[in-house]
């Protein structure tokens, strides 16, 4: 929820002070395990924000939605009993853009899937981090979404290796019939980097391991 506040970083720090007032002022379809259709129902219910959450009875909200009525009963006050897991293994690193202007064509496309292959392995860098399945991410102007992947045998050794994987997964969606409002890469089955000379030893069965 806080990570929302202010965005592109991402940061927000919400003190046990002002935690009560936050989950009050919230939304409900911010709530984690309240979905679209959930939110929805709510909304007729007269429950809007996390206030109107916290006025409903634990029989109330059980009453209109079974067993999650204990769980929306609970987060509204700010009870969540789930262990912390501060260190969780990262499954996927990636990055998406939202075009003002769709594209319609191959080349500013792969242009975009460069730019965005580029900011992927920055990131990956910076965890001494490499991964083994590519996946391309396209929404079109009437929202359809489609994803294509590819997976290697080994972790990738660089950007050029993923924009590379990346143009391959992109090209045949090209000519399109409507233009394309997002693009997004991903890196996943992430792996520990490892030394470059380690990686060519392996590679060509050298000895010294």
């Amino acid at each position: 929820m806080a990570s929302d506040l202010n965005k592109p970083n991402g940061q927000a720090v919400i003190t046990p002070a002002r935690g009560a007032a936050f989950v009050a002022a919230l939304p409900v379809k911010k709530f984690h395990g309240v979905g679209p259709a959930t939110a929805a129902k709510m909304e007729r219910l007269g429950i809007l924000t996390g206030a109107d959450l916290r006025g409903k009875s634990a029989e109330f909200l059980r009453e209109h939605f079974g067993k999650s009525g204990g769980w929306y009963y609970r987060i509204s006050r700010g009870i969540d009993h789930r262990p912390v897991e501060p260190h969780r293994e990262r499954k996927s690193i990636g990055a998406e853009d939202t075009f003002t202007e769709d594209i319609a064509d191959l080349e500013p496309a792969r242009q975009e899937v460069d730019t965005l292959s580029a900011k992927v392995w920055r990131s990956c860098e910076a965890k001494a981090l490499t991964g083994r399945t590519v996946t391309l991410k396209v929404k079109y102007a009437d929202f359809q979404q489609i994803t294509r992947s590819r997976t290697v045998e080994r972790g990738l050794r660089g950007a050029d290796e993923l924009t590379a994987i990346a143009s391959v997964l992109l090209e045949p969606l090209f000519p399109v019939e409507k233009g394309v409002r997002l693009l997004g890469v991903t890196l996943s089955s992430l792996e520990p980097e490892r030394d470059e000379d380690v990686v060519r030893q392996l590679s060509l069965g050298l000895p010294g391991l």
